[in-house]
């Protein structure tokens, strides 16, 4: 029996920009990643997994897969996309899994949290459920024996009245009355999900490396959209940040090269170092001695893998930090 571990919900609209530590993994999907993840796992992959498990045709001829989209539903993202899953099979048939897999995570100490954000089609009825599950040994399906956060998805019921229906167990969407649309102009979409904050503790994964998956587990309901993951914590090998400098990094995502953009508080030597999500130094450049003041870098990332990397810059034994994403 899976272990059904503590969750809170993030109510803060702005939990991404205020989340706290070293970037460890971070996904927005403001472009499609979904070209760079394996289509299968093999138990040790260093790369996002999405693939099928169940092999059903959708009733709609949407992918089998987890699927990205720039065109949502409701307010699903007034900004970017989403990676989208369907449930809702040819012929009505139920097994719908979809599994959307991270690559490994290295948490050092207790202060790392998973974050995210999910909206359903429609809520109650056909509400999409889905569970959110760790890994500390592999990425095979019956490694993650950790349930960090259900949804629930619909049972039974009709209406509009949640108190009339019966859900499987977990967070029922838009039961408290937020994160949801009314839906006039639909007889059955009732109401019309919201991208709705979440974060979990991964603290209990101190000192071990994890593997955490998203999965579409709900039979015979429409659609769930997931975004903004983000694993934040300590980042193995990487002392901590010294002054109050701040680097900004452009653009982000980027494909071939970034811009990093800071101010210097005196004349000093720079060195750029970049780290991956495992904390293994993989990129490091001098800049040479620089001057005093606004400054400018550029850092050619083409020989980088697809994925989530740390940039430190150090100025005369100062160190500063920023995330990037390389697609």
């Amino acid at each position: 029996m899976k272990k059904l571990l503590l969750v809170m919900s993030c109510i803060a609209c702005s939990y991404v920009a205020n989340a706290q530590g070293d970037t460890l993994l971070f996904e927005n999907f403001d472009v499609d990643p979904t070209g760079n993840y394996l289509p299968f796992n093999s138990g040790t992959d260093t790369q996002w997994v999405n693939f099928d498990a169940d092999a059903l045709p959708d009733a709609n001829s949407r992918p089998q897969e987890w699927f990205w989209s720039e065109g949502g539903f409701a307010s699903v993202d007034s900004v970017d996309a989403c990676l989208f899953s369907s449930s809702w099979l040819a012929g009505f048939l139920p097994g719908n899994r979809n599994w959307l897999m991270t690559p490994p995570i290295v948490i050092s100490d207790a202060s790392a949290v998973l974050s995210w954000a999910s909206a359903p089609r429609q809520t109650p009825l056909y509400v999409d459920g889905y569970s959110v599950l760790v890994s500390t040994t592999d990425n095979i399906e019956s490694s993650f024996t950790d349930t960090l956060f259900q949804a629930a998805q619909y049972l039974s019921g009709s209406g509009f009245d949640f108190s009339a229906y019966t859900f499987s167990p977990g967070f029922v969407h838009g039961q408290d009355g937020t994160y949801i649309e009314y839906d006039a102009g639909s007889d059955s979409a009732r109401f019309i999900g919201e991208l709705r904050p979440f974060s979990a503790s991964l603290a209990q994964y101190a000192g071990q490396t994890i593997y955490i998956t998203f999965v579409h587990d709900a039979d015979d309901d429409n659609l769930v959209s997931i975004d903004d993951i983000l694993v934040t914590g300590t980042l193995v090998g990487i002392s901590e940040t010294l002054g109050d400098q701040k680097v900004s990094i452009f653009p982000n995502p980027a494909t071939d090269k970034i811009t990093l953009s800071y101010r210097l508080p005196a004349t000093s030597p720079v060195l750029v170092t970049v780290y991956d999500v495992k904390g293994s130094k993989v990129m490091q450049q001098s800049k040479g001695i620089q001057i005093a003041g606004d400054q400018q870098s550029t850092l050619d990332i083409s020989s980088l893998a697809a994925g989530s990397y740390n940039v430190v810059l150090n100025a005369g034994g100062s160190e500063v930090r920023s995330a990037f994403v390389k697609q």
